[in-house]
């Protein structure tokens, strides 16, 4: 038996397993310490692959868990999947969630999302929805929620508009639905009449489809307000005259009387007073509408008037160029179809503005230091409102259109600014010399190595 023991092959043999017992123990203790303190390094040039600094603080100061819940189909999630890895990273209170609406339908229901690239983001009781798939929206989206300030909308009252609370087809019920989901406070109707002032803690101010004239009085309010550095969201249908028109006029905004055909590209169910356009001029409002539809039912077109010394004025949407815009508004009170049709010398053609876009000069409210109001008066004016209302607001690009000019007007205080990161092209470049040495060391003295150190372990055993 002692000879047994201490054969050459048993003696070997339980060396070997003591080594490879004790590896194991090792890589054992190892994972056990991985999995409670790791470690991400970043060895990119640009840092493709680190969260800014401003994120970093977000998530580090977290008070409540952030829970993100991703409707990507599975083909699509890899490069949003890195990214919410590192905000998980950072913070133990950040959690995430991929949900394919085609194969889990319910949870796609639940969360009322209609659409791929939508992350809902909930926080506390709060929740917040983006579509885009960058460290900038997620980062701005929890701030939004986290932030204890929320920016206060104010929809005006008094002269028939449309309701925040309304919930029949032309109620605006839906779109203040969008607004609360981005966090924001939205108030009652206000009646500038009993007010004779628009609220200083007000932050956008919208007027949705008024049907009979504003009192001199509320227009003085107005116009105060936007002297102050207010941002001002009107949406004005046809064939109303809301007594607004000269204090838009003071903006370089001009409201046409007529309203826009476009029979080339009708919606079904739809006639041509419905114009249908993905024609878009260059704005932060529409920077993501490329391509996506938005529809007016009923709506006016407008023109710049007049120049305001240090303002910028421009369009926001126009028609198709088969458009036109139609003068004859009795065919249209009459409801006479066959009397709709082109005038040479009475109807422009298209492309018509359906929406204008201006920011002020310099307000009274930045020459007092009212850090409240911006430095500049904004305005977003429509020249139809039926598009925000509860039966078209979630139809293509409606709501985003929507919501996006809103928070345009918002000024986007609590937003924060990051970059997106890119990769840097920096090629090997070899001159003759380098390339021959290059050459001859890959083909040649890389295999000779392990060839060497073969033939000498042969020697050394011969």
């Amino acid at each position: 038996m002692s000879k047994f023991f201490s054969h050459r092959t048993l003696k070997y043999g339980s060396n070997a397993l003591a080594i490879v017992l004790i590896a194991l123990g090792i890589l054992a203790v190892v994972n056990f310490l991985t999995t409670r303190y790791h470690a991400r390094f970043d060895l990119t040039a640009r840092g493709l692959y680190t969260l800014s600094p401003k994120t970093v603080s977000l998530l580090e100061n977290l008070s409540e868990d952030v829970n993100v819940v991703a409707f990507f189909r599975e083909a699509e999630r890899r490069d949003y999947a890195h990214l919410l890895e590192q905000y998980a990273y950072h913070s133990r209170r950040f959690a995430y969630r991929f949900v394919d609406p085609d194969r889990e339908p319910i949870e796609a229901k639940r969360y009322a999302v209609t659409r791929y690239g939508v992350s809902v983001i909930e926080y506390g009781n709060r929740e917040d929805r983006i579509r885009e798939a960058s460290e900038k929206a997620l980062t701005n989206a929890i701030a939004r929620l986290a932030s204890e300030e929320r920016q206060v909308v104010y929809f005006v009252g008094g002269h028939d508009e449309a309701h925040p609370d309304d919930q029949s087809e032309t109620g605006f019920s839906q779109a203040k639905q969008l607004l609360i989901e981005g966090n924001h406070d939205v108030r009652p109707s206000l009646v500038l009449a009993q007010m004779q002032r628009v609220p200083k803690n007000c932050d956008v101010l919208i007027v949705a489809g008024p049907k009979r004239p504003f009192l001199p009085a509320e227009i003085d309010a107005l116009a105060t307000y936007l002297d102050r550095g207010g941002a001002a969201f009107f949406l004005l249908d046809p064939l109303v005259t809301t007594g607004l028109e000269p204090l838009l006029q003071k903006w370089s905004v001009g409201l046409r009387d007529d309203f826009v055909v476009d029979k080339s590209d009708v919606l079904p169910g739809a006639d041509f007073s419905v114009p249908v356009t993905t024609h878009y001029s260059k704005h932060p409002i529409t920077d993501r509408h490329s391509g996506l539809q938005t529809f007016y039912p009923l709506t006016r077109s407008m023109v710049r008037v007049g120049s305001l010394p240090g303002s910028e004025v421009s369009s926001l949407v126009l028609s198709s160029p088969h458009s036109w815009s139609e003068t004859n508004l009795d065919a249209l009170r009459d409801k006479d179809a066959d009397a709709v049709k082109y005038t040479s010398g009475a109807d422009r053609p298209g492309p018509l503005w359906l929406a204008m876009v201006v920011e002020g000069p310099v307000t009274i409210a930045a020459k007092a230091g009212d850090e409240r109001r911006g430095a500049r008066a904004r305005m977003v004016v429509f020249g139809d409102s039926d598009f925000a209302s509860n039966r078209f607001v979630e139809k293509v690009g409606n709501g985003d259109l929507f919501m996006n000019a809103t928070n345009w007007l918002l000024r986007a205080r609590d937003k924060i600014t990051i970059r997106p990161k890119s990769t840097r092209h920096r090629p090997l470049t070899l001159g003759p010399g380098e390339e021959f040495w290059f050459r001859w060391v890959y083909w040649l003295a890389l295999p000779a190595v392990p060839i060497v150190a073969g033939v000498l372990v042969w020697w050394r055993r011969r």
